[in-house]
């Protein structure tokens, strides 16, 4: 048994809660100032507001102001804030940390490095550690597909537990993995990070085929979200080997997993079809907005994008193998027509399928 600290009480942090207290551990849920309401209604017994289902009754809850009293003797600390707030939040653990703690995160996405350079987030977590912590902490990052309802719910789940020290990304596994949370390890943290926010980006494409057959008389596009499928998975690949990584979490859980069941549901596909539908990207973006809709993939294709051409220019990738990842960026920050533009993103991404075996 060991002591869990998860910081941050949303939809991911708190279904995260489930498979460890299962598995006997002493965890506590510490909420950001955004979660109030989500701490009163844990504290008096209620469901999860987010998921209207209840937290393992052994979980401890803690409001903003109680950082300290949430990670005291704590072993594991897993991060679970936004991705634009990773950092800052991480900057106020840090003071609690000592040397053989584990770390862990749910979080997925780019952000700006302190230098302005656009990072995954890992980079963000370590460039915060003291110096006096930089070999004494481990980092474990988690992807995959998993709808944090499900987990709660305890539905069978497998997901990927990456870090650079293998051991300790089997630690954490020795503690989180029950009869139906399942857990695959990997060292190879750049593609399995790599895949967890670049799915969210596709997947607005794959939602888009879902939006066109209300404006091409109710005829499916299957075959054109299947192309898009696989043209975002091969695309994934190249854009991890340029970064250093491999193909192995590409096409596992990370990668193809997780793309497939994101695209299936939620916000990125949401998104998508409106602009499938017939709506500009502005249109559909303001509608969400509205709504107070956040969509992952909006901001995860224009850092994807930037990456790309920021690497073309080292000498590592061809933006003209990634095709997809261009359409979309032209579809979603220049307002490109959706429909033509996936049209033509089917047979520029065929050709460049081609052009990428011979390479």
């Amino acid at each position: 048994m060991a002591k869990i600290t998860v910081i941050g009480a949303g939809a991911m942090g708190s279904a995260f809660t489930k498979p460890i207290a299962d598995n006997g551990n002493d965890v506590r849920l510490w909420g950001s100032p955004l979660d109030n309401s989500i701490i009163d209604s844990l504290k008096a017994g209620k469901n999860h507001p987010k998921h209207n289902y209840p937290l393992p009754k052994s979980v401890k809850f803690f409001y903003h102001n109680e950082l300290a009293e949430a990670l005291k003797d704590t072993d594991v600390v897993v991060m679970a804030i936004t991705s634009d707030a990773l950092g800052t939040v991480f900057e106020q653990v840090v003071p609690y940390l000592k040397p053989g703690m584990l770390v862990g995160s749910v979080t997925k996405g780019f952000n700006y490095d302190k230098s302005g350079k656009i990072v995954l987030l890992p980079n963000i977590l370590a460039e915060r550690l003291p110096s006096r912590l930089k070999q004494q902490i481990d980092f474990v990052f988690v992807a995959g597909p998993c709808k944090a309802i499900e987990v709660l719910w305890g539905v069978p789940t497998s997901v990927t537990y990456a870090s650079t020290n293998i051991k300790a990304a089997v630690k954490l596994r020795t503690l989180a993995e029950t009869e139906v949370y399942n857990i695959d390890t990997t060292d190879d943290v750049t593609s399995t990070e790599l895949c967890a926010a670049m799915k969210n980006a596709y997947c607005v494409g794959l939602g888009m085929a879902e939006g066109f057959p209300q404006q091409k008389g109710g005829f499916l596009h299957k075959n054109t979200k299947g192309a898009l499928f696989t043209y975002a998975v091969t695309e994934m690949g190249i854009f991890a080997k340029a970064l250093g990584g491999t193909l192995g979490p590409v096409l596992g859980l990370p990668g193809m997993g997780d793309l497939e069941l994101t695209g299936e549901a939620g916000r990125n596909r949401t998104l998508g079809e409106a602009i499938g539908s017939g709506l500009s990207a502005s249109q559909a973006i303001a509608k969400m907005k509205e709504n107070d809709i956040t969509v992952e993939g909006y901001p995860a294709i224009k850092f994807g994008y930037l990456l790309m051409k920021s690497l073309e220019k080292e000498g590592k990738i061809p933006s003209a193998s990634m095709p997809l990842l261009s359409g979309l960026y032209d579809i979603l920050y220049n307002d490109a027509a959706g429909y033509e533009s996936i049209k033509k993103l089917v047979k520029l991404c065929t050709a460049a399928n081609i052009s990428n075996r011979k390479m």
